[in-house]
């Protein structure tokens, strides 16, 4: 794999940077009692506010007693010591993905090169610790391919597929895209502790992101908490093993939430570890049989955004696009046509424009392409509207 050099030299933190770490690192300090404190202000005014006791986001004076004891400089020094970014929503180096997200931490801290998030596609590749052997073949397998084929793989760096996916993508050869990782606990805590020398890879070839402060441990909450962010990051969610409880479900929630695609690997109907994703499937979601029906779906939702697809083509998204438009039905060949007449003038899904023209995934995604540059379809997050 190719990548941005390794994470060596420290980070550049400027007085706003340190103290919105040092805000993060107070005692009792949440991702959400951090982003009041810093909603209407700087980081540097929301200390000396905080220190005042005049901070209308902490009216019970809740934090006053540890920030005036406390040294934002030593908590820069600290972050330096780790290598470790922190990352503000107006700034470099905070992922455009999370900007107005409604999930989007008040401050990101990262370890690598946030950058390489921006101008390439990205798949969450995600599923059960508890993964079998075919699972973490199957991850494997698309981290890989998918890194190969241009695409940043993300994860939480956890046991079984997470890992599994990580691990394939950082075997993909020259060229390759450089994985992303988004954790629970402080960088400087890999969680679990067999995963270091993962997380050091990671880091070193792509970044890994924590909303967590330096040293925090591994506890309940900060797992499922964090699965947002991964969903935010990417352009298509794929669940390669999963429990019928599984905590991956809170990846697919935070997607569905956010009108991203979730995609499934199908499994044996005999092993609880696929009982999720074949639930998954169930009701509706795209299966996934190989490394195009991802990158298929990967193209779809980045067309409906108006994104360069993965191979970095231009995808046309309308009148503006690369193609003049047409009028509906002129010109189309029966694939085209087919489509076309599968789509209502209301918002019809991918999986309903499957089931009506029984289709391969590819087929309908060239078809709506077209459709969507001739002007005969609009395209939203993963359905299509007749114009």
């Amino acid at each position: 794999m190719s990548g941005p050099g390794p994470a060596t030299g420290r980070h550049a933190l400027d007085d706003e940077a340190v103290h919105a770490a040092a805000l993060a690192h107070l005692p009792g300090m949440t991702p959400r009692r951090l982003a009041r404190l810093l909603d209407g202000f700087r980081p540097v005014m929301a200390w000396r506010a905080v220190v005042a006791g005049t901070h209308p986001g902490d009216p019970h004076r809740r934090f006053r007693g540890a920030a005036s004891g406390a040294d934002p400089a030593a908590v820069g020094d600290r972050c330096r010591a780790a290598d470790a970014g922190v990352l503000l929503p107006d700034g470099a180096g905070y992922p455009v993905a999370l900007a107005g997200d409604p999930g989007a931490p008040a401050v990101l801290f990262a370890r690598g090169h946030p950058g390489v998030l921006e101008a390439r596609p990205a798949v969450a590749v995600v599923g059960t610790r508890s993964a079998t052997p075919y699972g973490c073949r199957v991850a494997a397998g698309l981290g890989r391919e998918l890194a190969e084929s241009g695409v940043v793989v993300l994860s939480g760096l956890a046991r079984g597929i997470d890992g599994a996916a990580h691990a394939g993508a950082l075997g993909a050869g020259v060229g390759s895209a450089p994985p992303v990782a988004v954790v629970g606990t402080g960088l400087d805590r890999p969680y679990p502790a067999a995963h270091r020398l993962l997380w050091e890879a990671v880091a070193a070839a792509g970044c890994v992101f924590s909303e967590a402060p330096l040293g925090t441990p591994p506890r309940p909450g900060v797992f499922p908490a964090r699965n947002r962010i991964i969903a935010a990051l990417a352009d298509v969610v794929v669940v390669v093993e999963c429990h019928r409880s599984g905590g991956s479900l809170t990846t697919v929630d935070a997607a569905a939430r956010r009108s991203i695609p979730v995609c499934a690997v199908p499994g044996s109907v005999l092993s609880p570890a696929s009982a999720g994703t074949n639930a998954l499937l169930a009701d509706g979601c795209t299966p996934v049989r190989d490394t195009a029906d991802v990158l298929t779906a990967v193209s779809l939702a980045r067309a409906a955004r108006g994104r360069p697809a993965p191979d970095g083509r231009p995808v046309r998204v309308g009148p503006g696009g690369t193609e003049p438009p047409h009028r509906p039905g002129r010109d189309l060949d029966r694939v085209a046509r087919s489509v076309l007449d599968a789509v209502d003038d209301v918002p019809t899904t991918v999986e309903t424009v499957l089931l009506r023209t029984g289709l391969s995934l590819a087929s309908v995604a060239a078809a709506t392409e077209e459709l969507v540059g001739r002007g005969c379809l609009d395209a939203g997050a993963g359905w299509w509207s007749r114009r």
